[in-house]
């Protein structure tokens, strides 16, 4: 009885010893960024994906593109854009700063989606000038800076 009592507090001892030396040495740090319930950085990446293959069609003279082809490409981009749209408006966020860098997120897809209206217009020629890319890419800037300012949650 005595050895098992004897196993049984050396075994306890020696546990005891490791997991304070383990416990010693680790800090965790706390991220104290706020919280946002979207993937930001997926949404800007996407959007830039997007004002790429917009600056291009929009920069070819309307003889040499495929219209049609164009044009679809250009609504599969609009219903990416209505999806991320659709996910930031049932968002709420407890940080008001989150819920400002969503607004900023949320005005430039609504931006993106008129100019990606225009340019389809402009395509089929119904539109008098080409769409100004100007206030979107100021937006998209905007976005762009911010999105390491902010930690991504899932909800």
């Amino acid at each position: 009885m005595k050895k098992l009592l004897l196993s049984v507090s050396l075994f306890a001892g020696a546990t005891m010893a490791l997991t304070g030396c383990g416990g010693m040495g680790t800090v965790e740090t706390i991220d104290d960024r706020p919280v946002i319930h979207f993937d930001a950085s997926s949404i800007i990446s996407s959007a830039r994906d997007h004002q790429t293959k917009m600056l291009m069609l929009s920069s070819m003279p309307t003889d040499i593109v495929a219209i049609s082809g164009a044009v679809k490409e250009l609504q599969g981009m609009k219903a990416d854009t209505d999806k991320y749209l659709a996910e930031l408006e049932r968002l709420q966020h407890e940080d008001p700063s989150a819920d400002e860098f969503k607004d900023i997120v949320v005005e430039y897809l609504e931006a993106e989606n008129t100019y990606i209206n225009q340019t389809i217009e402009e395509l089929y020629g119904g539109g008098t000038n080409s769409p100004s890319r100007f206030s979107m890419e100021t937006l998209y800037s905007r976005a762009s800076a911010k999105v390491s300012d902010f930690r991504y949650e899932p909800k």
